[in-house]
């Protein structure tokens, strides 16, 4: 038996598994090349597609580019039914894949059956058509995507972040014009599209919605305004929805955009081990950022990542109460973060104690932080390297979880 042979019995094996995905995952970072090669074959197959189809277009996605070349190529195949090449298209569009233009005018008008007969009688495409064609880089998708703005019945957020995606700035004005028709995850798209435009012209109309929205509607342009000018007002610590929002157009009513210089303040050592300071009109340059809004997803943010100078180094998680927090690394930091952590590093190699003039000393270094209230907390960790994934909290957190929940099952 030939490797290519070796490769598709086992690829076949994961997916007749009890559990195809976790068996899929186990299996994907053994040769790649090999294994979307194999995939492609079974998806080919009529009686394969049907009945693992949907494991085959994940397990595609998460082998990286040769499974991207496989699932552009499988996607330009006209023949295939049409429910197969909706899936593709949503699975191209999560992994953030450029399909060519004429492809996708194609798709829309053959493809699936029900939605071309939508689109030719003036209803909105499909989702996942309006997010591959912000994807595309092709601005003459641009015209198309703006008259969904205006569409209740379109996916509008969706058709903003495309906007934002193809850079068409002539539709900032319009985009930041009906943040006063959107609501709920819409409103957010329309402010997150802007924020992905980086365009000033929004900024004004940004200050004119800010004075008239909804408590609920504040934070969107409030982040949206920040992102935009570089200015990022302090605001008070835990207040409640009501006064976060009276306390956002305070900062905003005067119109001034320009930053103001750094305030490092309201410094508070509790004891040896925790005190507290405000960093108001914080540089920003070293922050936790919402990650751009993912293709394909219904939450225009929900991913954050630890930054500096907007390169993320750490995913962080979402800000979801019920999700856990974790880092993860992306990258390594530019020279010189590396220059400012060393202005650091030799204090902190033998601090037994948290005191004013160690703040004192630190006070440019906290000046690069994004603005906000924050707790300094000196912690004796056990840290513990972990060689074999069985033994990692990520593993063991479950056992612990179902102790503590009094939960017996697996």
């Amino acid at each position: 038996m030939g490797e290519h042979d070796t490769v598709r019995v086992r690829l076949r094996a994961a997916l007749r598994a009890d559990d195809p995905w976790s068996a899929l995952h186990a299996l994907k970072t053994d040769r790649p090349d090999r294994l979307a090669e194999a995939a492609e074959e079974l998806y080919r197959s009529d009686t394969d597609r049907a009945a693992f189809g949907k494991y085959l277009t994940w397990f595609l996605s998460a082998l990286g580019e040769p499974g991207d070349t496989v699932l552009l190529r499988l996607f330009a195949e006209p023949a295939l039914p049409a429910d197969d090449r909706r899936d593709l298209l949503r699975t191209t569009v999560a992994r953030g894949l450029r399909l060519p233009a004429d492809l996708l005018r194609t798709y829309a008008d053959d493809a699936p059956a029900s939605d071309a007969e939508a689109v030719r009688a003036g209803h909105p495409p499909a989702p996942e058509l309006v997010d591959a064609m912000g994807l595309s880089g092709d601005p003459s998708f641009a015209p198309r995507l703006g008259a969904l703005l205006s569409d209740p019945a379109a996916p509008r957020g969706r058709a903003a972040l495309a906007l934002g995606r193809l850079g068409a700035r002539e539709w900032t004005v319009p985009i930041a014009g009906r943040l006063s028709e959107a609501t709920g995850l819409d409103h957010t798209a329309f402010a997150v599209a802007l924020e992905v435009m980086g365009d000033p012209a929004a900024v004004p109309h940004l200050l004119r919605w800010l004075a008239e929205s909804g408590e609920e509607r504040v934070y969107d342009a409030h982040h949206a305004l920040v992102r935009l000018t570089g200015r990022d007002p302090l605001l008070p610590e835990r207040p409640s929805r009501a006064e976060c929002a009276a306390a956002v157009r305070t900062v905003w009513a005067d119109g001034r955009t320009a930053r103001a210089p750094v305030v490092v303040g309201g410094l508070v050592v509790d004891s040896e081990a925790r005190a507290r300071f405000s960093v108001d009109g914080g540089a920003g340059r070293i922050r936790v950022a919402f990650d751009p809004p993912s293709p394909g997803s219904s939450w225009p943010r929900w991913d954050r990542s630890l930054t500096f100078d907007r390169k993320p180094l750490y995913r962080v998680g979402s800000s979801c109460g019920t999700c856990e927090l974790g880092l993860r690394l992306l990258d390594w930091p530019d020279e010189e973060a590396t220059r400012i952590a060393a202005r650091m590093r030799g204090r902190l190699a033998a601090l037994d104690r948290l005191d004013t003039a160690l703040f004192l000393e630190w006070s440019p270094v906290l000046g690069e932080l994004q603005t906000g209230h924050y707790h300094a907390l000196l912690l004796d960790l056990p840290l513990e390297r972990v060689t074999e994934p069985a033994r990692s909290w990520w593993y063991r957190r479950v056992a612990n979880r179902a102790e503590e929940d009094g939960d017996d099952s697996e």
